[in-house]
């Protein structure tokens, strides 16, 4: 669900970035390829990427000049079983992609007369409230649309990952007693809880619920008929889920199923969220693709509504030092990459051409796609892993491929691909060594044999409750237990065993895909502290 890079905090690899040819020496090839030679050497490439990583199926659609060229699965859906392929109904999570539907929901009202971007939040969701009273006063649909809000990079998330809140009301709710860390408007920061509020935005605009209003706005006009607001809301009957797995040095974990492994849940109990719910399909998101490169003809009833989400509304800087990593051809010198309303990036920032994308990542999937309005080009890419350790290029595979596949149809000389292709893979696996494989998660070593046991007097110590000491009705309570001579946490819907790290100084919570490390200050008194992002201390 949340898209972000692990190369923004390096600086950039010089000696990589040279390798990347500038986009200005791509040129076509002497003899531009036919579109049939375009769509072979696409599944080729697909093909050839899926055999050498060990992501078990991808969905892949491309749509080129109003045309729907590819819309088809790969692999499987369920790692270790063959017979179950993914195909261009198959239905993958699409994380953070959501956003862009949540944007296009409010774009409508916008495109209706009814909202404003610059219409302040407070005035179209009255319940509204914030500690900062002067973002609560000022912040618009804008800021929140362009992730220059009050909210610094995913604050508000650590509640809501533990499911605190019951509900996405209730997540808007207690924003009134959550203290942020930052002015609004102080630039690009990427925070969930902005299209978490755009969504209860949208619901009290329209007197439905915002999945209701998407469902009867776009999926239902534009006949994408396998694509759901939330897991529970796809039919029992009749579905093509795929399951989610990761990966890490060729290992793969999992099956993971969407309806019964907690571990992929987006939200308690699978419930919608606008940030990253939606579940959708290659042939669905090739239709979508289309609306997107036809400006929303059709449902809206100018092509402004759309171009205003993909014009840049602020600088995106959390993409640009791993830029070269992930196939965008980025120039610092004159040039920008910016973060529109909906779309993680706006720009020339691909072979020199006009160009907008949003990502998605959830546990166990990932998403990634490309529009170039001014060619007609779409990619989008479905994969039914996430790396978790090995190399880091492993992170970015579809990224590269999305590269790849929009310079094939862009007519790049294949050896600059290729080149290219290389020069990636280098940039990433130059930060750091590749991690390590988690002997949980892929050699499936129990908790205990990672872990030590805490002494009975440690447990007696921190056994109690553990209350934040700032925002604490947004953060709630955390509780420490014994339970069979065994530490016991609890912290909103989740329980599982406390350990003591081996040879490490810190503290373990065994919850779920591959748990938490957690600190635990002042054990040697009567106040012992949790560190979970914030402080949590003991009270009782």
């Amino acid at each position: 669900m949340q898209w972000t890079y692990l190369l923004v905090a390096l600086l950039l690899q010089l000696p990589f970035a040279r390798v990347l040819l500038d986009w200005a020496s791509f040129g076509s090839t002497s003899h531009p390829r036919s579109l049939s030679e375009k769509k072979a050497m696409a599944i080729a490439f697909v093909q050839e990427q899926l055999a050498t990583h060990a992501v078990p199926g991808l969905g892949v659609s491309i749509v080129y000049q109003n045309e729907t060229i590819l819309a088809q699965g790969f692999g499987t859906k369920e790692f270790g079983n063959a017979a179950n392929v993914v195909t261009e109904n198959t239905q993958f999570q699409i994380g953070s992609f959501t956003k862009t539907f949540i944007a296009l929901g409010i774009a409508k009202l916008v495109d209706e007369g009814r909202l404003s971007w610059d219409d302040p939040v407070q005035r179209r969701l009255p319940w509204f409230q914030l500690v900062d009273k002067y973002a609560e006063q000022y912040t618009t649909l804008g800021d929140l649309a362009a992730m220059n809000s009050v909210f610094a990079t995913n604050e508000a998330e650590v509640a809501w990952t533990m499911h605190v809140q019951p509900d996405e009301v209730g997540a808007v709710k207690v924003l009134r007693s959550y203290v942020t860390s930052r002015p609004l408007r102080a630039g690009y920061a990427y925070a969930n809880i902005n299209y978490v509020i755009l969504g209860q935005v949208l619901a009290h605009a329209t007197n439905m619920s915002w999945p209701a209003y998407l469902h009867k706005t776009f999926f239902q006009p534009l006949h994408m008929t396998h694509t759901y607001s939330s897991v529970p809301d796809v039919p029992q009957n009749g579905s093509d889920l795929s399951f989610g797995h990761v990966i890490c040095n060729g290992e793969v974990a999992g099956p993971y199923d969407l309806r019964t492994s907690i571990e992929t849940f987006s939200s308690y109990q699978n419930a919608a969220f606008a940030a990253g719910s939606i579940v959708s399909t290659p042939a669905d998101l090739a239709i979508f693709s289309k609306f997107l490169l036809a400006k929303g003809a059709g449902i809206f009833s100018s092509p402004h509504a759309v171009e205003t989400l993909i014009t840049g509304h602020g600088i995106q800087t959390s993409v640009v030092p791993g830029a070269p990593g992930v196939g965008y051809t980025y120039h610092a010198d004159g040039g920008v990459m910016a973060a529109g309303y909906g779309f993680d990036v706006v720009g020339n920032v691909m072979f020199g051409h006009n160009y907008f994308d949003k990502g998605g990542d959830m546990v166990a999937f990932r998403t990634r796609n490309g529009f170039l309005p001014d060619d007609a080009l779409g990619v989008v890419l479905l994969s039914n892993a996430k790396a978790m350790g090995g190399p880091v290029a492993d992170t970015y595979m579809l990224d590269r491929m999305r590269a790849y596949l929009i310079g094939l149809f862009l007519d790049v000389p294949e050896a600059t691909l290729q080149a290219n292709l290389a020069a990636e893979i280098a940039f990433a696996n130059a930060r750091r060594p590749p991690g390590a494989c988690h002997p949980h998660v892929f050699g499936g070593k129990p908790w205990s044999a990672m872990t030590d046991p805490l002494p009975i007097a440690t447990q007696d110590a921190l056994v109690g409750t553990y209350v934040a000491n700032v925002s604490a009705d947004a953060y709630g309570n955390v509780t420490l237990s014994r339970v069979q001579n065994e530490l016991v946490m609890r912290y909103g819907v989740y329980t599982a065993p406390l350990y003591a790290m081996r040879g490490a100084p810190y503290f373990f919570w065994a919850f779920g895909l591959s748990g938490a490390p957690i600190m635990i200050n002042r054990l040697d008194t009567s106040s012992p502290t949790l560190d979970l992002g914030v402080p949590f201390v003991k009270t009782t």
